[in-house]
């Protein structure tokens, strides 16, 4: 029997999204919206390689985001644009996504529109209508403190994000909130025993002993190899809508890459080629042929981007942010903006934050991204993958990317931390 040695390094993965809350039953999110063809506008294909780039640029550590939720809450503003902050969008995104089933209790959704009491008889109706297209709840408070957000992130992401603000600005008009979050277990879970001390090899050439895990497989796994990377294609277990293990359902997927050239190499290069060659590239486990053995770091971090406004704007939107230029007159009109005696509304805040823990028996991970909007007065060698490696999280059937993100600095090693619940 013909035996396959992988030894991957890296850290994974995800979330706390941006995608629909269903407002009757908030588990259950199937939530694209229905669109005039004539109005459709095929969204950019590179927007999530675009958008891991700008990312990148700006760090030298973990990160992780999720291109999907981010994707639905730029389509809610884009709803309640026009003109150029509109075009701005569409440029970037599209009008036009692929829903993801959900699971109760292991993968969920939410939208929400938060708004401040004064203002909720200035809404547009039609923004109310587009808005609940995405299953979106709406929330009415007087917002002089941010325990009402506060506590809906922390809901909606399985408190694994407590809180995406700190406090409220007395400008606060409205906030356009998406929250992703996952807990699903490996299809084959790692054993608890296997975790053992193993070195990590930074992008500084500096070392650092990890928790590593180990899993033999026979089947039940995937592996592509080629000039620029190789990696591991991993199943999740499959769920219904109840939150079951089911035979059909959800099934999401991770997919660990690790780049034969340095990371952020890997990243500049990066291409929509290269991540559906992976697609092509991919072969299975055959168990009457060979084997494989996993090696992949244990690990748990958190990740924010607390502006993100400069990112955006380095990928073509900008008028959305700026005071005088922004047109958001599809959720409050200039006649009810002069009522009001407000000059404008414009969004003032980008928050993204996401939390993610990979452990032995599987993922749990969490995405929210924030509007704040204010006014203005081949078979693999036999090689140790221990260096800095990038890693997704895709929905299996649509191929939607649910996060992307990069390992440098996997757990240090101070004894097993594996316990069985």
């Amino acid at each position: 029997m013909k035996k396959i040695l992988l030894i991957i390094i890296g850290t994974l993965l995800i979330i706390l999204g941006i995608i629909g809350f269903n407002y009757y039953n908030k588990y259950d999110n199937n939530n694209q919206i229905e669109q005039d063809p004539s109005e459709i506008i095929i969204a950019n294909e590179n927007y999530e390689i675009d958008l891991i780039k700008s990312v990148n640029e700006n760090s030298n550590d973990n990160y992780l985001i999720s291109p999907y939720s981010i994707k639905i809450a730029l389509n809610i503003l884009k709803d309640g644009a026009k003109e150029n902050s509109k075009k701005e969008i569409e440029n970037l995104i599209g009008s036009k996504y692929n829903k993801i089933e959900t699971a109760k209790n292991r993968v969920s959704v939410a939208n929400a529109l938060f708004i401040k009491d004064k203002y909720k008889n200035y809404i547009e109706n039609d923004y109310y209508k587009k808005v609940k297209n995405y299953n979106s709840e709406i929330l009415y408070d007087k917002y002089e403190t941010p325990d009402v957000i506060n506590n809906w992130v922390n809901e909606k992401t399985y408190k694994m994000i407590p809180k995406i603000l700190d406090r409220m600005n007395e400008e606060f008009v409205i906030g356009i909130a998406n929250a992703l979050a996952i807990d699903v277990k490996w299809l084959n879970e790692f054993e608890c025993h296997s975790t053992r001390e193993d070195e990590f090899i930074k992008s500084d050439n500096s070392k650092i002993n990890v928790e590593m895990m180990h899993q033999k497989y026979e089947y039940n796994i995937e592996y592509f190899i080629n000039d620029d990377m190789k990696g591991v294609i991993i199943p999740y277990r499959t769920y219904d809508k109840e939150g079951n293990e089911s035979k059909e359902g959800i099934t999401l997927e991770f997919i660990g890459i690790l780049p034969n050239q340095s990371l952020n190499d890997f990243i500049k290069n990066l291409n929509l080629e290269k991540l559906k060659e992976i697609d092509t590239l991919k072969k299975e486990i055959d168990s009457e042929k060979e084997e494989l053995y996993l090696s992949i770091p244990r690990f748990k971090y958190d990740y924010e981007i607390d502006d993100f406004i400069n990112s955006f704007k380095s990928l073509g939107i900008k008028d959305v942010f700026d005071e005088e230029k922004a047109n958001l007159t599809g959720i409050i009109n200039r006649k009810n903006l002069n009522k009001l005696n407000i000059d404008n509304i414009y969004v003032s805040t980008a928050i993204h934050k996401t939390h993610i823990d990979f452990n032995e028996k599987g993922t749990k991970a969490a995405a929210v991204t924030y509007f704040g909007i204010e006014k203005s007065l081949a078979a693999l060698p036999e090689e140790k993958f221990n260096k800095p490696f990038v890693y997704m999280i895709r929905d299996k059937k649509t191929k939607e990317m649910l996060f992307f993100g990069a390992v440098e600095n996997p757990n240090k090693w101070n004894g097993s931390t594996c316990v069985y619940e």
